[in-house]
């Protein structure tokens, strides 16, 4: 009886791996291994989206962005990531198989097909949560002075330096001017310093406003009615000193671009209520490893010492229209 047991256990073994052998070879595709590596990386890339802040204007993601938070030898001219959660990998050089192009399954070549489908999520509006809109968070406020709404806040373009009373939360209004409005979305300067005498960083300006960044979270987590928004904090020299933060936050930090674009001569609306001390600026000094911008107190643009509590935070915000 035990024999006719084990007899019967070594042929369904026996059955178990031949099964195997006519499945693996005559009823599964054969798989290239290009596709195996382009499937893969295109999901580590949704992977790492999802446990990183990543700053979506478009569907296009920046190069440098993917290689800082993940490795692979793959590199592609373009990677988009469509509203439909799908990844399209434009013009990829895999190592020792050629150049591909992929999106939710491998074209070996740019077919009619896939070009199609390249210029579709290439052109893609993007779908973004834009919370609060500014018309919904704007009000008059007789203490600053502000007694009627500009009717820009729901139509049309506000004009640089226009004036809000912005409801940052239930209980607290603060003035803010616009410093651009593209008729989506606005960005809005608070009108004096939200936190005095902070560093930019500990030493030197290699990291990036690190400084900055954690004391602007602290200072507005309690504004509930602003929107977290998915910042890229970059630095404004040709060669960077400091790569790309992406962060998401209630607000962020002026550049050096941003306000000498308004004019290099700064307006006094963005200087006035100073204190004393004027506020940081996003943009690192190439010249000196230990500088960072700063707005003086007289309006004026200058260098300063990361590590010196001379200067204060600024909050910029974005809101949509």
């Amino acid at each position: 009886m035990r024999s006719k047991v084990i007899t019967v256990i070594l042929i369904v073994v026996l059955l178990s791996f031949v099964g195997y052998y006519v499945f693996q070879n005559y009823y599964q595709e054969d798989i290239p291994p290009y596709e195996t590596k382009l499937k893969k990386y295109s999901e580590e890339i949704k992977e790492v989206i999802a446990k990183n802040t990543y700053s979506f204007e478009t569907t296009l993601i920046d190069n440098e962005w993917l290689s800082n938070h993940l490795e692979s030898n793959i590199k592609c001219a373009e990677v988009y990531y469509s509203n439909d959660d799908k990844v399209l990998l434009h013009n990829c050089e895999v190592p020792n198989e050629g150049t591909y192009y992929f999106y939710d399954k491998v074209y070996e070549e740019e077919t009619d097909e896939y070009k199609k489908i390249y210029e579709e999520v290439k052109n893609q509006e993007l779908v973004l949560e834009k919370g609060n809109l500014l018309s919904d968070i704007v009000t008059i406020d007789l203490s600053l002075g502000i007694e009627k709404i500009n009717p820009c806040s729901k139509n049309g373009v506000c004009p640089v330096g226009t004036e809000f009373a912005i409801q940052v939360n239930d209980n607290t209004v603060y003035r803010f001017y616009v410093l651009s409005d593209d008729g989506n979305k606005v960005e809005l300067i608070m009108d004096h310093n939200l936190v005095s005498h902070t560093t930019w960083a500990p030493s030197d300006n290699m990291e990036g406003p690190t400084d900055i960044l954690e004391q602007l979270q602290k200072a507005t987590e309690n504004w509930s009615n602003i929107t977290p928004y998915n910042y890229r904090i970059s630095d404004d020299n040709v060669e960077k000193v400091y790569s790309d933060i992406h962060i998401k936050t209630r607000a962020t930090i002026p550049s050096y671009t941003k306000l000498v674009g308004i004019n290099p001569k700064l307006p006094n609306w963005l200087y006035n209520n100073s204190n004393g001390e004027g506020y940081w600026l996003s943009s690192a000094s190439k010249a000196m490893s230990f500088y960072a911008w700063a707005v003086l107190k007289d309006g004026n643009i200058d260098t300063a010492d990361v590590s010196k509590e001379d200067y204060g935070i600024r909050p910029v915000i974005t809101i949509y229209k």
